[in-house]
Order: structure tokens, then C-alpha cells, then sequence
């Protein structure tokens, strides 16, 4: 009876494991897509009602972030390899910037930028790290309904709900008075990506539908007349069919979109591309960049405020941010972090973690053209993510079963 009990004791450990590694990738998915995708629904729903956007975005953000430690509390032990140690130690400064420009001069927005960064990027970082169960198409599927989720939203509010819109600022383009078009923007650019991934398994009926969902999304990101997002599709969606030899059917496929933008005039998307060296958002830009230059200059080995203190706000770039906040040392060793991961990022395109891949250098483009350090959750998640996902990635090949999530670690 001994040895039976004894022979026994192993294929319950392995029941065990496979329900906790189950149990693992669901919640890790609901929290990768929430951190990511979720707040644009929150915009959405508070627009139509028109109540205070901090009743419902408030709630919201204490609802991730306590997601957030529930999977930390609940998950095992973490591994930290070189690129997580370099990212918590750049957390930490960034923390210690944020804290010493609220309590002593007392720069404006940076207790909010602090409790953002904690809520939004920390603990979800953080619990996303403890993680040890990958399964690409949950991540994929959860990602893609709730990202789609909210750009719908935001387009059918807009066009047809009666959402409160935003002021004379963004006539003509489309925006809902808690979600600007930038925003719309990447969550339609979002959710085209995560649908990519899941259109490579997809029977044809789940095409059909995709294939649906995506012209929507499109319709959506052209009506934002967002220049970025738009980028940021293309240049992935490029990286993507290079690193999977679908350049070739890409092109096939983009050329007509391209030229039908290049000849257009009758949508926000177009009048703004021909309206480039005229825009003022861009002109600001680069004047606020010059500014942070000469900040830096200031004080180039400690740095000297999360913003450019002439205007008042982040400069739109996260690498001359980085020189504001952290000094040109510690700068340096972002980039170096950045780079690390982009390499990593690059490495997934090529398997079935291209999500991730996809997804980090959107974040990289959206951080690099208008993003802030507090703000850039999307790259630091992915960032989060990447090592284990490289790690996995190392060993030999093997289809996945759908039900089967991925250990990420040789435990």
C-alpha cells in the first residue's frame, strides 16, 4: 500500500501544477488586458453617462492595482534574471524622483503621476513578473475583446450614443470627453495587433469575424486622426511580416490603404498628414524638446523634475525624459534597458509569443513620440514579460495544446 500511496504522490503534484498554472495564465491574462486595454471602456461609460470621470477611473485603477497584489500574494516565488533587476532599479529612482518633486517643490501633477505609475505600472509590472504560465491565445483572446471593446465604444459613442465629446481642440477628429484621440488611437492600433496574432490559428468563420472587427478598428483609428497610432500600426505590422517573410503579402495588402490615405481628403486621419509641417502640437513638441535639452544641461548627473519645468509637462519622449529625471548616467542605462528589450521583443516576432513582441514596440513607438515614464504602462509590462518569454521561447519547439498554458520558468 506504501508504494502505491508513494507512486501515487507524483501524478497528484502534476494535477496540481496544471491546475495552479491554469489558475496562473487566466488571471495573468485579465490583468495583462485590464493594465493595458481596460481604462478606454471606463472612458467610454463615463462620457455617456457625462458624470465625473474620477467616480468611475478612480475605482478603476484601485480595482488593477489591488487585481495586482492578489496575484502577487498568490503567486510563487519570483526570479528576477539581469533586465527585471535593472527595471526595479530604475522604478525605484523613478519612485524617489516622483516623491522628492511632490514633498519639496511641490511640482504640479507629480503625486497624481506617482499614484499612476504605482497603480498602473508597478504592481501590474510586478505581479506580471511573478508569473509562470504563458498561454499565447488567452492573452491574445482576452487582450483583443477587451481592447476592441473599448475602441468600439468610443467610435459607436461618438458617432451614434451621444457621449460627451471633447472641446474645439479636436473638432473634426474623433474623441470622447474622457478619452482623447490619441488614445482611441492606440487602442484601436491595440487591438488590430492582438487580432493579428489571433488570426494566424483562426478558423474561417473567426476570420470572418476578425476580419469584420478590423475594418471597424480602422474606421475608428482613421476618424482619430491620429498620426502616431497610425505609425505604430505600420511599423509593427512591417516588423512583424519581415521577421515571418510576409513582407511580400503585407505590401500586397497595405498598398492600397497606403495610397488610399496619400489621395483622401475627406477624412481627420488625411487632413492632418497633409497638414504636418503646419501642426501646432508638433511645433509645441519641439520646443518643449529644446527646453529639456537645456534642462538637462542644467543638471546632467542627478537630474532635475519628471517635467520640463518652462512648460510645466513631460516632453512627449521618454529618453529625454529619462535625462530630466534621472540624470544622462542613469539615462543611459534606460536606453541600454530598452535596447536589451527591443532585442528580446525582436526574438518572440519569430514564435508564438509574437504577441508580446507586437505589442513592445507599439509601447516603444507610443513612449518615443508622446509618451511619459509614469505613463508608458504598455512598455513596461511587455518589458516585465519578456524575459520569461525568452526563456521559453530557447527550448524546443512545440505546438501548444489550447487548454495547455506555458511554463515560464525551469522550476
Amino acid at each position: 500500500m506504501l508504494t502505491i500511496a508513494n507512486a501515487a504522490e507524483p501524478a497528484k503534484r502534476s494535477s496540481w501544477n496544471a491546475r495552479y498554472l491554469k489558475r496562473t495564465a487566466n488571471q495573468c491574462a485579465l490583468l495583462f488586458a485590464l493594465s493595458l486595454f481596460g481604462y478606454p471602456i471606463i472612458g467610454s461609460v463615463i462620457s455617456l453617462l457625462q458624470v465625473d470621470s474620477r467616480a468611475l477611473s478612480v475605482p478603476f485603477r484601485v480595482a488593477v492595482a489591488l487585481f495586482s497584489v492578489w496575484v502577487i500574494l498568490t503567486t510563487r516565488r519570483l526570479r528576477i534574471d539581469g533586465l527585471r533587476q535593472v527595471m526595479l532599479i530604475i522604478w525605484f529612482l523613478y519612485i524617489v524622483r516622483l516623491l522628492h518633486d511632490w514633498l519639496i517643490p511641490n511640482l504640479q501633477g507629480a503625486d497624481y503621476a506617482l499614484q499612476f505609475f504605482i497603480a498602473s505600472a508597478v504592481l501590474p509590472g510586478f505581479a506580471l513578473m511573478k508569473a509562470r504560465a504563458f498561454e499565447w491565445r488567452r492573452f491574445a483572446l482576452v487582450a483583443f475583446v477587451i481592447a476592441s471593446a473599448g475602441a468600439l465604444m468610443g467610435l459607436f459613442g461618438a458617432l451614434f450614443g451621444g457621449a460627451d465629446v471633447q472641446d474645439s481642440g479636436v473638432a473634426g477628429r474623433l474623441s470622447l470627453s474622457a478619452l482623447n484621440p490619441v488614445s482611441l488611437g492606440n487602442q484601436a492600433t491595440s487591438a488590430i495587433l492582438c487580432g493579428v496574432v489571433l488570426w494566424r490559428d483562426a478558423k474561417m468563420r473567426y476570420r470572418l469575424i476578425l476580419a469584420g472587427t478590423f475594418a471597424l478598428l480602422f474606421l475608428c483609428l482613421v476618424l482619430t486622426g491620429s498620426k502616431g497610432p497610425v505609425l505604430q500600426l505600420f511599423v509593427c505590422l512591417g516588423l512583424w511580416a519581415l521577421r515571418r517573410g510576409h513582407a511580400l503579402r503585407l505590401g500586397i495588402l497595405g498598398l492600397p490603404v497606403l495610397v488610399w490615405l496619400a489621395v483622401s481628403t475627406e477624412n481627420p486621419l488625411a487632413d492632418r498628414l497633409a497638414g504636418s509641417d503646419e501642426d501646432s502640437s508638433t511645433l509645441q513638441r519641439v520646443e518643449m524638446i529644446n527646453d529639456s535639452f537645456v534642462q538637462i544641461e542644467g543638471s546632467p548627473i542627478i537630474g532635475s523634475a519628471f517635467v520640463e519645468l518652462n512648460s510645466g509637462y513631460y516632453p512627449h519622449d521618454v529618453f529625454v525624459e529619462a535625462g530630466l529625471a534621472f540624470g544622462v548616467p542613469i539615462a543611459l542605462v534606460f536606453i541600454g534597458m530598452i535596447s536589451v528589450g527591443a532585442f528580446r521583443a525582436w526574438k518572440t516576432l519569430k514564435t508564438d509569443w509574437d504577441l508580446l513582441g507586437l505589442l513592445f514596440f507599439q509601447g516603444l513607438l507610443d513612449a518615443a513620440l508622446a509618451g511619459s515614464l509614469y505613463g508608458m504602462t504598455q512598455l513596461w509590462l511587455i518589458l516585465a514579460m519578456l524575459p520569461a518569454a525568452v526563456l521559453v521561447a530557447r527550448k524546443p519547439r512545440r505546438q501548444p495544446s489550447r487548454a495547455e498554458p506555458v511554463p515560464l520558468s525551469s522550476t
